[in-house]
């Protein structure tokens, strides 16, 4: 039995890896120009922000920015691959983990315990922990935090599967294996909501270092902002 189990497994996988192909570049055919850039500036926010808090003398959460731009990009890749339920899921995780990033930022008992497993914060707690952070006390950032509770929500129903809405198998793009525009749509949206809202509660926590940052790595991170988002980090543009 197991002999066959490995036959069977050598002439399956080669299989699969030809229809996540296939969907790639079903993928890759049917995204814009536009989209492409706006999907890829979101997946390098977050080392970018690594990179510009480690220049200024900022690493001791290192650990978890390199897993929030893990979590940014497995979303991208498996969107590609058309499993959006998956991409979604990573989504939540890079909302959960931003934030224990500005918690930890001044817990370091907290941050040494839960390196252990031995501390954990729910979400409820560590949003309005920020809400009352000195760095975040500007009109905007409550509201900013409740939409970021309600992308959190919303993928926290597909990591439970809360309804077959929710499920990969149920999505059109599964049923035909083919691209879907509002399957990707979808996703799209999400993605680019969830790196724009994170993007702007990282400016606003660290808006009194931004000057410290390099350029090239500074100007990337405010790129994408609405006018009024200037206004708030009191950047003139």
């Amino acid at each position: 039995m197991e002999q066959q189990l490995l036959l069977k497994a050598k002439k399956d996988l080669p299989k699969y890896l030809n229809e996540f192909n296939n969907f790639w570049n079903l993928t890759a055919n049917h995204i814009l120009d536009e989209d492409l850039s706006n999907c890829y500036h979101t997946s390098i926010l977050f080392k970018n922000w690594q990179v510009s808090l480690n220049y200024i003398g900022i690493s001791k959460v290192n650990s978890i920015f390199f897993e929030v731009h893990e979590d940014i990009n497995a979303s991208l890749f498996h969107a590609y691959f058309g499993n959006y339920r998956s991409a979604h899921m990573h989504l939540r995780s890079v909302i959960e983990l931003s934030l224990q990033i500005l918690y930890f930022y001044q817990h370091e008992v907290e941050y040494l315990q839960w390196q252990n497993g031995e501390f954990r914060i729910k979400h409820d707690e560590l949003s309005g922990y920020l809400k009352r952070h000195p760095n975040l006390q500007v009109p905007e950032v409550e509201n900013l935090l409740n939409q970021i509770t309600v992308e959190w929500k919303k993928f926290s129903k597909h990591i439970h599967a809360e309804t077959p809405l929710f499920f990969q198998t149920e999505l059109e793009s599964k049923k035909t294996k083919k691209i879907s525009k509002r399957d990707f749509n979808i996703w799209k949206g999400n993605y680019l909501k969830t790196g724009y809202l994170i993007n702007l509660l990282f400016l606003i926590f660290y808006r009194d270092k931004l000057t410290r940052f390099q350029t090239k790595p500074r100007e990337l991170l405010l790129l994408n902002l609405k006018p009024r988002d200037f206004n708030v980090l009191g950047i003139e543009i």
